[in-house]
């Protein structure tokens, strides 16, 4: 069984003491589906990594590979006939592997540390997991043979085999080279972590991740898999979050209509569309996107925030150009302060990848305000 762990335990408890014995010791996490389990290593390991050797983050080459869909010559290398150079003999040789190519271009590039992430080594057959096993060992660092070099660091992803995704058990002599760990399930410490590290950075709707945030433990995320339909977890409930927004920029309707219900259903399950569905039926307490749009001065402001958040959403959502932006902007000026300057920086930002400027007094007066907030939220975006 693997040991179970938390992204915050895992990257600021666990990986700097295995990173930092000689050789550094290797790991697999393994994880519910859509649990966002490669984009933690991408990110957070690497950041690791550069720490461990004192070094930026921009220094340390980063390499995913996939392992579910390869077969074992893949990564021992083809073997080939040859003739020995000096004898002339005809002899059967390996071709370098693909993944070792990929190393030596990293750094060619000049990458002196490179993170390796195997990613699904857990859905791989048998015969890759005994292949990668000397991958996986530290103090061997081989692959088909070819020495790995130096300055990597090797870990794998994987999903448990409750999940239904054609995980297998580690082969037992692949588990006594390296150390391996679960991430924790659902709840309101990993959601919480969820919408710090990527929800809010990548621009979700506020209001799904606030019914996230709200439902973390009662079933709102499925923790295994249904035999058969759509389930609930980050990686699907991104999905919803981006159908949402086009359904909101093309309708003006908060309300998800019942057509729009089955649709967000098909990806994250029915009883968690509903749960998103309730949240945003908010008939009579917010505005019309047309009230919006025509009278952004006078328009039914909620006194709740919850409400206040999903009209600003909605006046974001249908600015799709600067006249409407202009409209957007006044509207998100008259709602509290957090959340004016949370959807404020999110409409200029909108406003610059859809290519218009927002040049209306009060969008000027507005940068004029919140310039230092707004320059830190612009980084925290990226």
């Amino acid at each position: 069984m693997h040991t179970l762990t938390t992204q915050r335990d895992l990257l600021t408890n666990h990986l700097p003491i295995m990173m930092a014995v000689e050789p550094p010791l290797f790991h697999v996490l393994s994880g519910r589906a859509g649990q966002g389990k490669t984009y933690l290593m991408t990110h957070g390991l690497r950041q690791c990594w550069a720490d461990t050797n004192n070094v930026s983050i921009e220094e340390v080459g980063l390499l995913i590979y996939r392992c579910a869909d390869r077969d074992a010559a893949e990564f021992a290398g083809l073997m080939m006939p040859s003739r020995d150079e000096k004898t002339n003999d005809l002899e059967t040789v390996s071709i370098k592997p693909d993944l070792l190519r990929k190393i030596d271009k990293l750094r060619a590039e000049g990458f002196k540390y490179i993170v390796v992430i195997l990613d699904e080594v857990l859905q791989a057959s048998q015969d890759v997991q005994k292949t990668l096993s000397s991958m996986l060992d530290s103090k061997e660092l081989t692959l088909g043979g070819w020495p790995l070099g130096e300055g990597l660091y090797i870990a794998g992803t994987g999903n448990r085999m409750a999940d239904k995704s054609g995980a297998r058990p580690a082969l037992g002599h692949l588990r006594n080279r390296m150390s391996s760990f679960e991430l924790e399930g659902y709840n309101d410490d990993t959601v919480g972590q969820w919408d710090r590290d990527y929800a809010e950075p990548k621009g979700l709707l506020r209001p799904v991740i606030d019914v996230a945030k709200a439902h973390a433990t009662d079933g709102f995320f499925d923790d295994l898999p249904p035999a058969d339909g759509a389930f609930c977890s980050f990686r699907t409930l991104t999905l919803a979050s981006a159908l949402i927004s086009k359904y909101m920029e093309r309708t003006g309707e908060i309300k998800i209509s019942e057509v729009m219900q089955q649709l967000v259903a098909s990806i994250i399950g029915s009883r968690a569309a509903r749960v998103l569905a309730d949240h945003f039926d908010c008939a009579g307490e917010v505005p019309t996107a047309e009230e919006i749009l025509t009278n952004p001065e006078t328009a039914l402001l909620p006194s709740d925030t919850g409400y206040q958040m999903l009209a600003g959403t909605l006046a974001l959502e249908i600015a799709t150009d600067s006249v409407n932006a202009d409209a957007a902007i006044t509207y998100i000026t008259r709602l509290r302060g957090d959340l004016q300057v949370q959807l404020g920086v999110r409409l200029l930002s909108k406003s610059e990848k859809l290519g218009f400027i927002l040049i209306s007094p009060v969008a000027t007066q507005f940068i004029q305000r919140h310039p230092d907030l707004i320059a830190l939220a612009r980084i925290i975006e990226v």
